[in-house]
């Protein structure tokens, strides 16, 4: 009885909350909106709802104030519900379908919590309509366009820093819509999509390999308000990520490594990211192979790569930016990331002298993880199993992420088609950032609510940040730990506790 009445109460929860973000968000003027055009501002049931409950007569700092209650609220509700998820009281038949049902209502919501679909299409724009460079040219080239009155400040003199596949999907789709309503729409329909797809990739394998855990996996994606809201809502890319890495995962279990490997190239030509996986994927491969046999197993696999990526970044090569946006990619660091908020700690006590070296510590720490997670990946190659590899790209992914220089909520979903691969100390790492990020923005738009966003930002940067140093500190003991004990790294505490003293 006390089982199934927890169980209720975090499905109605997870109900409720995201009822309620969809009603804040589609409040005339929310705080969850970035600037919009007057066609794509908020409408159907949820604006009904929102003059029913009179919420659309909340304005100014009232309503800032429910719109930090809604966020927090949608922090505590997913962790209830996703406790339920992993101790399997809800079954995945039901996160399915409520997973579904939530994807529908952000059909019905309008653009929330960032501007980069606007970014999405401008490049587009420059490549398709224009026919410019993107990697050269920016959108403060093109002024009169529709969108400039709509990207990111900071966005309208820098050129893509996407990759060459993404910017010619976006060139596709600006071609395909010309208003900037229809723009958004279709960016955000691709992203739904990518999530639905991800979700059902990582329901079937889950299914397959660890049934007792598919709830909680579909949980992780399906039902967290930080895919929801912040990268489905929002027109995000990097769920186009997630679904290579998903898609991959399910082909190296079905012992498919090439076309894995092919996969997550399309992947890192829609961000860098991808390339984590990829590398140590090809890593696993050329050490599985006889010794004799390794430099033309690691030179066939490269080659399925670079193919890959000459055939979509040939469009775009030149020799202003050969780097195709990586170079500018490079220089960005801001919101959550640990090491901006250590590089401002140094740049004040040293007089804007030293803030960079933070910056190349935590570089150097990433590169460093990724060489043992590699280092470890080869040791095991000639009998690792596929689950053990997709546990590996999720610890790399989650240190990319957190030692990264930009920690912005959308990151998230590189890892979690992972999550349910990795033990205690990464897979809750990976809901505690979740639930940070979730709270972290509710405030959009500096213009529109001046001192509520200020206050968004200094919450984020000197309350936030803090805590997701500890949680970095937490993940990398547990990191060493396991390295100290050789044990892998897709096992629970327990076996990490019996490897050390058989050691």
């Amino acid at each position: 009885m006390q089982a199934s009445t927890t169980r209720n109460a975090a499905i109605a929860g997870s109900v409720a909350s995201v009822a309620l973000v969809a009603i804040v968000a589609s409040v005339p003027r929310s705080p969850f909106q970035p600037v919009l055009p007057g066609s794509a501002g908020p409408s159907g049931p949820f604006r009904w709802l929102a003059g029913l409950t009179g919420l659309d007569a909340v304005h100014g700092s009232a309503l800032v104030v429910v719109s930090v209650l809604t966020v927090a609220l949608a922090a505590a509700a997913f962790l209830a519900v996703l406790r339920e998820a992993w101790r399997g009281t809800i079954s995945a038949g039901t996160v399915i379908g409520l997973t579904v049902a939530y994807h529908v209502v952000v059909l019905f919501l309008p653009l929330l919590f960032s501007r980069d679909v606007y970014s999405y299409a401008y490049y587009g724009k420059i490549a398709g309509v224009y026919h410019a460079n993107p990697y050269v040219v920016t959108p403060s080239d093109f002024p009169s366009d529709p969108l400039a009155l709509y990207v990111g400040p900071r966005w309208v003199g820098t050129p893509a820093v996407y990759g060459p596949l993404f910017t010619l999907l976006s060139s596709g789709v600006a071609r395909m819509f010309g208003s900037v309503t229809a723009l958004i729409a279709a960016f955000r329909v691709i992203a739904i999509v990518a999530s639905l797809a991800t979700i059902a990739i990582v329901a079937r394998l889950v299914r397959r390999v660890r049934p007792e855990r598919e709830a909680f996996a579909v949980a992780m994606i399906g039902l967290n308000p930080v895919v929801l809201f912040q990268s489905v809502a929002s027109g995000h890319n990097d769920l186009l990520v997630a679904l290579s890495i998903a898609g991959a995962l399910a082909l190296v279990i079905a012992g498919k490594e090439l076309p894995a490997i092919a996969v997550l190239s399309l992947g890192a030509l829609v961000k860098a990211t991808a390339a984590v996986p990829l590398l140590l994927l090809v890593v696993v491969v050329v050490a599985r192979t006889e010794p004799g046999r390794r430099a033309r197993a690691l030179a066939a696999h490269l080659a399925v790569a670079a193919a890959i990526a000459l055939l979509f970044a040939l469009p775009f090569l030149q020799t202003s930016d050969p780097s195709l946006g990586m170079t500018e990619l490079a220089k960005h660091q801001g919101w959550l990331a640990p090491s901006r908020f250590f590089g401002r700690v140094l740049d004040a006590m040293t007089g804007e002298a030293l803030g960079i070296v933070s910056r190349v510590t935590f570089a150097a720490a990433f590169v460093l993880a990724l060489f043992l997670i590699a280092r470890a990946l080869v040791r095991r190659a000639p009998s690792i199993p596929a689950e053990a590899e997709g546990a590996a790209w999720g610890w790399s992914l989650l240190f990319l992420m957190l030692l990264g220089p930009v920690l912005l909520p959308w990151y998230l979903a590189w890892t979690l088609p992972l999550a349910w691969l990795l033990p205690k100390v990464p897979r809750l790492t990976a809901v505690w950032i979740g639930t940070l990020l979730t709270v972290s923005q509710w405030a959009t738009e500096p213009t529109r609510y001046p001192r509520a966003y200020d206050a968004n930002v200094l919450f984020g940067h000197y309350v936030l940040t803090p805590v997701v140093v500890v949680v970095l500190a937490w993940l990398a003991v547990d990191f060493v730990r396991r390295l100290r004990a050789g044990t892998p790294f897709e096992e629970e505490p327990d076996e990490v506790a019996a490897s050390a003293r058989r050691r």
